[in-house]
């Protein structure tokens, strides 16, 4: 009789995947029980790794790179896991078991296996490789044979990174305003130059700031709340881009805003951060977050004259009851658009936290243009008030695995150490 395991991490969505290089979005995983490599373990988690159960049959790879087999990794009592892989062992070795499935589900907490922890979706996670890893750093690997033109082997050094994030090919943001394109005078930020594909078209030009913008170079948590200096907008405060980027369809959308631990305690909210213009009846876009509101991602598409559309986020957006020790200070928000004009938001955990199905309806379309114009209070009334590191737009979706990546990457550049 042939025998399978079942990894089930989440109910299946619109962001499920095949295919996750660090367990987001791959929500169901069944694996043959003769393809299994070997066991491991860890304080309160078992890590099965699995043979010939990758997506690709042939892999052309640079040196020093591989692919990892497929795997998971499933928490347990402390100290019942060997208990828990002998009762693997034996499922898979015994010609008289009862079931043909050994099943493992987060969604309703019900294990074959008694020992093992399913009440939270985190406690399985399912990795089928999309991407080699770098043997000598671990790290997940974009690097490639072809270059930007499509040539083969023709530059292996082809630019992805942009201020020490790898957005691999295919995936280079138009708008990219990260900390070293932030110039100043006199301790103010009199410009900002562009980093993505779109270049100068979506600078800001010292005549499209309003207010007067501070760059914040007290880095750390009771400072700007990052690890690199950052533009201070208050809530008077915007950049207008030198130009306004209309996007339609699918797209990736990104920040990194600082908020020291007194911001937190005295007003522990952001407001939307993304402000479109209302010009030639485009009608505005607001993005991110609702003002003073710390429970929902709020969107408004072109044309929409309706209430927000909100993402109810599975935690709060900002804690402010956590101890000062505890509180995160550093906000990255990677927001994906996928081709069915389903929204999800990622956090600083990588992890999707909230989510806003597709909708046609006259108020409450999720399909309809992202207008980008301002960042800060663009004049339409919505205050956002921040640190600003980082903000950019990718205009495709880039999926859930590498959307979940590019948050956790982010993370680990802007989160101060102390």
């Amino acid at each position: 009789m042939k025998k399978f395991f079942l990894f089930k991490r989440k109910d299946v969505s619109a962001s499920s995947s095949s295919t996750s290089d660090n367990g987001e979005g791959l929500d169901i995983l069944a694996v043959a029980t003769d393809s299994l490599a070997f066991m491991t373990a860890s304080l309160g988690r078992v890590h099965i790794v699995f043979n010939d159960a990758s997506i690709y049959e042939d892999s052309n790879l640079l040196d020093g790179e591989s692919f990892k087999k497929t795997s998971v990794s499933v928490a347990c009592e402390e100290g019942k896991e060997a208990s828990v892989i002998e009762s693997i062992m034996r499922f898979v070795s015994s010609e008289k078991t009862t079931t043909s499935v050994m099943r493992f589900d987060a969604a309703t907490n019900e294990s074959t296996v008694g020992a093992i922890n399913t009440g939270s979706f985190s406690d399985i996670v399912s990795e089928v490789k999309q991407l080699p890893t770098i043997r000598t750093t671990q790290e997940i690997s974009r690097r490639t044979f072809i270059d930007t033109t499509g040539d083969v082997g023709k530059d292996l050094a082809v630019t992805t990174i942009i201020a020490g994030i790898d957005f691999g090919l295919g995936n280079i943001p138009v708008i990219d305003l990260n900390e070293t394109g932030l110039s100043e005078s006199g301790g103010n930020v009199n410009g900002w130059t562009n980093a993505g594909s779109g270049s100068t078209t979506y600078n800001v030009s010292s005549g499209n700031i309003t207010g007067t913008i501070a760059l914040d170079t007290n880095t750390g948590r009771a400072n700007n709340g990052l690890s690199t200096q950052a533009a201070n907008i208050e809530t008077t405060d915007n950049f207008e881009l030198d130009n306004t980027y209309i996007q339609e369809g699918a797209f990736t959308m990104y920040a990194v805003i600082g908020r020291s631990t007194s911001d937190i305690e005295s007003s522990p909210t952001l407001g939307p951060l993304v402000q479109g213009t209302a010009d030639s009846g485009a009608g505005a876009t607001f993005m991110f977050a609702k003002p003073l509101d710390t429970d929902d991602y709020a969107f408004k598409f072109s044309g929409e004259k309706g209430p927000y559309i909100a993402g109810q986020s599975s935690n709060p957006i900002i804690d402010a009851n956590l101890p000062v020790s505890d509180m995160r200070t550093a906000y990255v928000f990677v927001i994906r658009r996928d081709d069915s004009s389903n929204i999800f938001v990622y956090d600083t955990t990588g992890t999707a936290v909230a989510s806003v199905p597709f909708s046609f309806r006259t108020i409450g379309n999720t399909s309809a243009d992202v207008i980008v114009e301002h960042l800060g209070g663009g004049g339409y009334g919505q205050k956002f008030q921040g640190n600003l590191a980082r903000f950019g737009i990718i205009n495709k979706d880039i999926g859930a695995s590498a959307a979940s990546q590019l948050a956790l990457d982010l993370t680990r550049k802007y989160t101060p150490i102390s």
